[in-house]
């Protein structure tokens, strides 16, 4: 550690000592503590919990998608890129994830430190516009992206994450999208998501969501 150039973080905090096995060799520890459960059960959890209303890009059923496909655990290194609401940067905190947030928007920024508090997660936020915002970032474990189009997945591809994770609105965005992980290296899968919220009372629909989720895992990379 003495003789490293450290880039970022400057800060070096080292956990455990004798017979304490690591959580994972050169892994990061931050977001929720996992030897405590959190305050509400469950993940993907609806807009109420975080007193804020998400778009459609942030919808209940597409963030449960996105976090099972990152898979995102203690040790790993999390970009949530076009964070918005925070929510499932929040989402990523709480499974006990190091988590770097990035948004060009200010009110999204706040937002997503807001989501972490309620959530009781520690996470950074960096306000700026990917992909250039992203060149002075450490290396990612996994990465979502909420929105930048194909430029920012190429340059997330460039940094070779195990998984990345992202939704198109139209098919063609999906096969675009597709093209660029394919053409980094990654192993795609995309599928169309349909999802309908049900009032129970009156067993109308109260909301549509459909949304192409592609993902993309390098084979080169440990599980």
């Amino acid at each position: 550690a003495a003789d490293h150039v450290w880039r970022d973080p400057n800060v070096v905090i080292v956990v455990g000592g004798i017979g304490t096995a690591p959580v994972r060799t050169g892994g990061w520890i931050a977001g929720h503590d996992p030897e405590f459960p959190p305050a509400v059960r469950g993940w993907a959890l609806p807009s109420e919990e975080y007193g804020i209303d998400l778009d459609e890009g942030e919808s209940t059923w597409l963030r449960a998608a996105q976090l099972a496909r990152l898979g995102a655990r203690t040790g790993d290194l999390v970009w949530d890129i076009g964070s918005g609401s925070g929510a499932l940067a929040a989402e990523a905190g709480r499974f006990g994830a190091a988590v770097i947030a990035v948004d060009a928007e200010p009110g999204a920024c706040a937002s997503t430190a807001a989501a972490a508090r309620r959530a009781g997660v520690q996470l950074e936020v960096v306000e700026g516009r990917a992909p250039h915002v992203l060149e002075n970032l450490p290396e990612p474990d996994v990465v979502r992206i909420g929105g930048g189009g194909v430029d920012v997945v190429v340059a997330c591809a460039d940094r070779r994450p195990a998984r990345i994770v992202t939704h198109a609105a139209t098919r063609d965005e999906a096969e675009a999208v597709c093209t660029a992980l394919r053409e980094g290296g990654y192993v795609v899968e995309c599928v169309l998501l349909q999802s309908v919220e049900m009032d129970t009372g009156a067993w109308s629909e109260r909301e549509r969501s459909v949304v192409f989720l592609v993902s993309g895992s390098r084979p080169d990379r440990a599980p």
